[in-house]
């Protein structure tokens, strides 16, 4: 799964900064201006730029829409970072994952996050009790 999800993020990664240039060239296509008959003046430019923006989000929607479904959150496509439910220990937990890993090899509490990532231990057991919820629901919004 590893391999797969460096893959995908780097894609995002991509397309990210893709959609981010193409937001910067819209804008300074709208800053040429506009004729005298109220079209701007780089229209088809402004069409092209337009079109290739909608095609990197469609994309970057798809691929995420592939992780979620795949039992993943998506944490940050900046930092490639993506947890996965899971119990450590007899505690719902999630795995942390961070773009570069060679593996998974950390986990955190559902509060603490990212800052109270944790080394996993050969010693660590990963057998759900048989009463736990699983996936756990995402907390609601504050």
């Amino acid at each position: 799964m590893v391999p797969t999800l460096a893959r995908l993020l780097e894609r995002l990664q991509a397309l990210l900064e893709e959609a981010r240039a193409r937001h910067r060239e819209l804008a300074l296509i709208k800053a040429v201006g506009y004729g005298q008959d109220g079209n701007l003046i780089m229209a088809a430019d402004h069409r092209e730029a337009k079109r290739r923006l909608r095609a990197a989000v469609q994309e970057a929607n798809e691929i995420i829409d592939s992780i979620q479904r795949a039992g993943c959150q998506l944490k940050s496509v900046e930092l490639g970072l993506v947890d996965f439910p899971a119990v450590i220990n007899g505690q719902e937990v999630l795995l942390c994952w961070r773009l570069g890993e060679p593996e998974i090899m950390y986990y955190h509490s559902w509060e603490d996050g990212y800052a109270g990532r944790r080394r996993l231990r050969p010693a660590d057991d990963d057998t759900p009790p048989p009463s736990s919820p699983f996936p756990r629901p995402s907390p609601p919004a504050a």
